[in-house]
């Protein structure tokens, strides 16, 4: 099986990248929701590199590594590595999109990536592998993408969101745009999730889904910056799940074998479960977690739980966390990859 790699990356410094994004949000109308535009947003402290070195040291079976960029490439890239390619949003994106600003407008188009193989994982810049996994943790024996997802610790009531203005939960307005469209299309309750995780996806799967809902889709690519009816790409995957063309595993665990997720066993008793756990692992650090990416104690816990995949969210905004993780970084990934000039 071949596996590709997608990433999205921007340097949110670039003086010319900042006078595009600036031009853009001048010719904003309305109320634009706080947390869309923030400067973290788009910062950038190398996290891709480390991120470089993580795939040479635990997945070095990756094909092809495609960046996803808006006419920028990082400074210590090397381009004339055989294994890398930078992708222009305009080589992937209607012109009339852009420019974006928007990751879930970006996100919507990644199988447009000329070359990409069928089986590709896809990664924000800032998540990382953390051991040496195999093929066989992404994709099952029939090629289906195994993916890992968070139960929700509120009650979705699977009706049309609001139009009241959201602005600092614009995540969670995401989320119940999502479930609720997935409800209308497959009829199917889901009230989960994303982790931080590197995702597994299959090109025509999601080219497939695309196509059916493109009308919807483009209404959140028309958006140039995050907006409060915004679809998010977990879309896919659960229409994927509804489809019975991938398994959804629950990103924590009280023992090696994983847990299966399904809207039949979405109930009081599972929610109970759910609350039980994450009591004993916020209280006893007993569950572990695939996926590692919550801001308490993160270090900390990457080097005591060893989880196969975490992310460090652009460092953290947090001046303490984000020394903390430069060091990490440096500590776990020490030698230049062959992706570096």
């Amino acid at each position: 099986m071949t596996i590709d790699l997608v990433y999205l990356w921007v340097d949110g410094s670039d003086e010319q990248w900042l006078a595009k994004k600036n031009a853009a949000l001048a010719k904003i109308t309305g109320e634009l929701a706080a947390s869309s535009a923030t400067a973290n947003r788009w910062a950038d402290h190398d996290e891709l590199k480390y991120s470089l070195r993580s795939v040479e040291k635990f997945v070095p079976w990756i094909n092809h590594i495609f960046i996803v960029t808006d006419g920028q490439t990082p400074k210590w890239l090397n381009t004339t590595n055989p294994k890398i390619t930078i992708v222009d949003h305009k080589e992937i994106i209607p012109e009339k999109y852009l420019p974006t600003f928007n990751s879930s407008c970006i996100e919507l188009f990644l199988h447009k990536i000329p070359n990409l193989s069928e089986h590709f994982l896809y990664s924000n810049d800032d998540s990382f592998f953390g051991k040496p996994l195999l093929p066989s943790f992404f994709f099952d024996e029939n090629g289906n993408p195994i993916v890992q997802i968070k139960e929700r610790n509120q009650r979705n009531k699977f009706k049309k969101p609001s139009d009241k203005a959201v602005k600092n939960r614009l995540w969670q307005r995401f989320m119940h745009n999502t479930l609720f469209f997935v409800y209308q299309k497959t009829g199917k309750k889901y009230n989960v999730t994303n982790p931080h995780a590197i995702e597994p996806m299959r090109k025509s799967y999601f080219e497939e889904i695309y196509e059916t809902y493109e009308d919807e889709f483009l209404a959140t690519s028309a958006t140039t910056f995050r907006g409060n009816d915004n679809i998010q790409r977990m879309a896919f995957r659960l229409i994927d799940n509804a489809k019975g063309r991938n398994t959804l595993i629950l990103n924590w665990q009280a023992n090696e074998k994983p847990i299966v997720y399904t809207t039949e066993n979405d109930s009081f008793f599972t929610r109970l479960r759910h609350d039980f756990l994450w009591f004993r692992a916020t209280i006893f650090g007993s569950v572990k977690y695939n996926c590692y990416d919550k801001e308490f104690n993160l270090i900390r816990n990457i080097k005591k739980y060893k989880p196969n995949l975490f992310t460090i969210n652009d460092f953290s905004a947090k001046k303490s966390t984000f020394d903390k993780a430069v060091d990490f970084m440096n500590e776990m990934f020490p030698n230049k990859s062959e992706f570096e000039k």
